[in-house]
């Protein structure tokens, strides 16, 4: 038995001779040391820049077969991580690209969705992590990536991230998302639904 094994032993058999109200009030101190870790842990991570959570080494590219222009549009109908309240979030991706002299190898891009689902984040970071990697690695024309969660506690939340956008350094060649008027652009950008 190692000393880890034998404290378990003790501590419970110690909890077992306590009347059950102390028993809550010891539960509740752990619980509130536990919760309070967790904030902590939250506001020390406000401080990190997006790269601390980036796994773009785990991307790999491939050459582009063509000089000539074309758009491709990848759905990801499975994003798992968890967010800041350190629950699961499940959420989807719709990303728009448009290569340049790169295109992107889908089995790596499958590792790097599922290089996310242990990592304590808040979907806005989270979108913008990818969106950082993905120009990065990929040096695309244009990207447009779009995210949606599922509903939790009766809200959908939904984010979207262009290249093309004056305010994030683009030249507004595309402008295609202006007239963009469904729910959350999935719909309108003709994101493939299977079954």
């Amino acid at each position: 038995m190692s000393d880890k094994d034998a404290l378990y032993d003790e501590v419970l058999a110690g909890l077992r001779q306590l009347p059950p109200s102390m028993r809550r009030k010891a539960f509740g101190t752990l619980r509130r040391e536990r919760e309070q870790s967790r904030d902590d842990l939250l506001e020390e991570q406000k401080l990190l820049p997006n790269s601390h959570w980036s796994k773009k080494e785990v991307l790999s590219r491939i050459a582009n077969p063509t000089t000539e222009a074309y758009e491709q549009k990848i759905y990801m109908p499975e994003l798992t991580f968890l967010g800041v309240a350190n629950q699961p979030d499940f959420g989807e991706v719709l990303l728009t690209f448009y290569p340049g002299e790169w295109t992107i190898e889908l089995k790596s891009l499958k590792q790097y969705k599922d290089a996310f689902r242990s990592s304590l984040v808040s979907y806005e970071r989270l979108a913008n992590v990818m969106f950082d990697d993905l120009m990065e690695v990929y040096e695309p024309i244009r990207l447009r990536l779009m995210m949606r969660l599922r509903p939790r506690g009766g809200i959908s939340s939904s984010l979207t991230i262009d290249s093309d956008w004056k305010i994030r350094g683009g030249n507004e060649l595309f402008a295609d998302w202006a007239g963009n008027v469904d729910q959350f652009g999935f719909e309108a950008n003709n994101a493939a639904r299977i079954g």
